[in-house]
């Protein structure tokens, strides 16, 4: 029997087919295949931020559909089973867990183009049992607050292997989402992301702040190639809570493993248990 505290991470670092959202869904297939139980027998695959469609609400053929993100969602849900994997990858969203609905709004009847509901930048989490939630992305980046709505939540989801946070690129440099779901309990935290040039060390950086500083496995997956006049940047990553790299990607397509040991969390040094030796009292001029 598979030992439960260890979890083998993929992550995809590639381009989407910008402007052929079929072609995007053959290759998460096919990085899927090369992961799964025939393949290199990652639990958890993760794909980088709006993978369907590409960045560039501008650049889509047209606006996706409610019906579209279900198409989707059941096409990862099948691939999430015959491969025996969990899958993270970023899409638009319309039914993301938000405040006002808790849980994601998967029996809603939603029909029609979806021009008035509100699409937020999301990423769901598949298991091959099916879905268990969709994060929306809560941190909007430049231009992103044109096409999308800012989600206002951070949930915590359960898998086999530990408690699981997403969260999605400019959200890594904000420290209170992480710090709210370590709090909640998470042990691993991924950022699907699209992180561009001349930013390309951030996301490496604030990945392993985050890891620190939350005593948790923390991981980035970040695209490459070009879309209109941005330029993705790859450089992919994960880190382990002591501040040992366990993924440093260069920027070349492909899939790229870990193992994550889950079980020596309980032996993190107690002198920096950062939780432990908050002061929160003294912390409210941050939410001022």
């Amino acid at each position: 029997m598979a030992n439960p505290a260890f979890m083998r991470l993929g992550l995809v670092q590639d381009a989407p087919v910008v402007r052929d959202i079929e072609s995007t869904l053959l290759q998460i297939e096919r990085y899927a295949a090369e992961a799964g139980r025939h393949g290199r027998q990652v639990n958890l695959l993760a794909y980088p931020e709006l993978y369907v469609t590409g960045y560039f609400p501008e650049y889509w053929e047209r606006r996706p559909t409610p019906q579209d993100e279900l198409d989707w969602l059941a096409r990862l849900q099948d691939t999430a089973s015959r491969e025996d994997i969990w899958i993270i990858f970023g899409h638009p969203s319309y039914r993301a867990e938000t405040v006002e609905h808790g849980t994601s709004r998967y029996g809603v009847n939603m029909t029609g183009d979806g021009l008035d509901w509100p699409m937020y930048n999301a990423a769901s989490l598949v298991s091959p049992e099916g879905l268990v939630g969709t994060y929306a992305k809560v941190h909007l980046f430049g231009r992103e607050a044109e096409s999308f709505v800012p989600g206002d939540v951070f949930p915590v989801w359960e898998t086999p292997w530990g408690r699981l946070a997403v969260q999605i690129c400019f959200d890594i440099e904000f420290p209170e989402g992480s710090r709210i779901v370590g709090l909640n309990g998470a042990q691993i935290i991924l950022f699907p992301a699209d992180n561009m040039h001349p930013f390309g060390s951030w996301h490496q950086t604030f990945t392993a702040a985050r890891a620190l500083e939350n005593r948790a496995f923390v991981a980035t997956v970040n695209r490459l190639g070009p879309e209109l006049d941005t330029d993705f940047c790859g450089g992919s990553c994960c880190m382990h809570p002591t501040g040992r790299w366990l993924i440093e990607a260069q920027p070349e397509p492909g899939l790229y493993v870990c193992d994550l040991n889950l079980s020596q969390l309980a032996d993190l040094d107690d002198a920096i248990d950062y939780y432990r030796l908050r002061r929160p009292g003294l912390y409210g001029d941050m939410v001022k």
